[in-house]
């Protein structure tokens, strides 16, 4: 295994400093008065990575409880990097973009793989539509799903990133509306998977040129088996827990590929019949103008009966019946939601991913 002290140095807009020099740079920049305000995050995550310690930290994101901050061990990140820029194909001298927090973990990762991977770094502001610098030409992006929509809905900006030449999509699932966008886009554009505790993503989803949903594939050293609730197990002596048992019910495609279901800690249980939301939801999608989700919710017969909960104000007795109609032509009668809930505003987590559990309890407050 690659040691991290063998990654010294980060080049910035074509200006290659050693982590030392850009510490440098920032002290003399402060002192001076000009500030570093283009360059601050970056600049943050090399003096975690240039001192001494083995361990940088970083946040979780909060989906499925109260976020959290973790050490993360420095050896684990320069093995997750090294699976990315080996499964993409990229090259030192390759150019990213860094277009997201350095708080959360798709922004520490960004820059670290610009270190060990020697690439060049640009910077654009952490904007619900991220601008490509002017002028540059960038091999490498990442963005989360509300970046991409956002960038769809701009026909300036879907020109400008049609020319990026590989993108990943993390944190946060993409839908199947937003992957149908996408799968005619000229260039390489994938879904990731993986969670903080995992160090950034552990498998890949082709988008583009896919006639039909992709299953996610695997990158080098990571294995998968499966616990008696269906939920993915991770098996790698690069990841911190080996293995690393997760809510994440999966649908194996032979040994290194799978479709992801959903969340074990979702799981409807009505009567005795397991629903994943995830999988209904992804049907009721084409029906819904607004943000949605289904949930279990207390029933004296059924134990739990399906709800749907919708980012609105309360519609009438008769939409209610339509969208009950619609949703009737798409989801089996078991899957068909007893009631419908309205919430004025979901709770979200930093990031931007609906908090489910949150959003259920404005239910009881009101």
């Amino acid at each position: 295994m690659s040691d991290w002290r063998d990654y010294k140095s980060l080049s910035i807009d074509g200006d290659t400093k050693n982590l030392h020099g850009w510490r440098a740079y920032a002290q003399e920049q402060l002192q001076e008065g000009y500030g570093i305000a283009a360059i601050e995050d970056i600049l943050e995550f090399v003096v975690e990575w240039s001192n001494r310690k083995e361990w940088v930290e970083a946040r979780t994101s909060g989906s499925t409880g109260r976020p959290k901050k973790i050490k993360i061990q420095k050896e684990h990140i320069v093995a997750s990097a090294l699976r990315t820029l080996g499964f993409l194909d990229l090259k030192p001298g390759n150019s990213a973009l860094l277009c997201m927090p350095n708080r959360f973990i798709g922004g520490k990762m960004m820059i670290a793989r610009s270190i060990i991977g020697e690439l060049d770094l640009h910077i654009a502001e952490s904007a619900a539509t991220p601008e490509i610098p002017e002028g540059k030409t960038i091999d490498f992006a990442a963005v989360v799903p509300y970046q991409m929509r956002n960038i769809l809905a701009d026909e300036t900006a879907t020109e400008q990133w049609k020319g990026v030449r590989k993108i990943i999509i993390g944190g946060g699932q993409v839908d199947p509306a937003l992957d149908e966008e996408l799968k005619k886009w000229p260039n390489d554009i994938y879904e990731s998977f993986g969670m903080t505790e995992t160090i950034s993503h552990v498998a890949l989803r082709k988008i583009t040129g896919a006639s039909e949903r992709e299953p996610f594939r695997l990158l080098d050293g990571i294995e998968v088996t499966q616990d008696d609730r269906g939920c993915m197990m991770l098996h790698s002596e690069l990841l911190p827990e080996n293995p690393l048992i997760t809510n994440d019910i999966v649908e194996m495609v032979g040994e290194d590929a799978f479709h992801w279901m959903g969340r074990a800690d979702n799981m409807i249980n009505s009567g005795g019949v397991k629903i994943i939301p995830e999988v209904i939801e992804k049907l009721a999608k084409p029906l819904m103008h607004t943000k949605f989700f289904f949930a279990g919710l207390p029933d004296e017969k059924l134990g739990e009966k399906v709800a749907l909960i919708l980012e609105s104000e309360p519609m009438s007795p008769e939409d209610q019946k339509e969208l009950l109609r619609d949703l009737s032509q798409e989801l089996h009668k078991y899957e068909l939601p007893k009631e419908i809930h309205f919430v004025g505003a979901f709770e979200e987590t930093d990031n931007g991913k609906v908090n489910r559990k949150k959003t259920l309890k404005l239910l009881n407050a009101n």
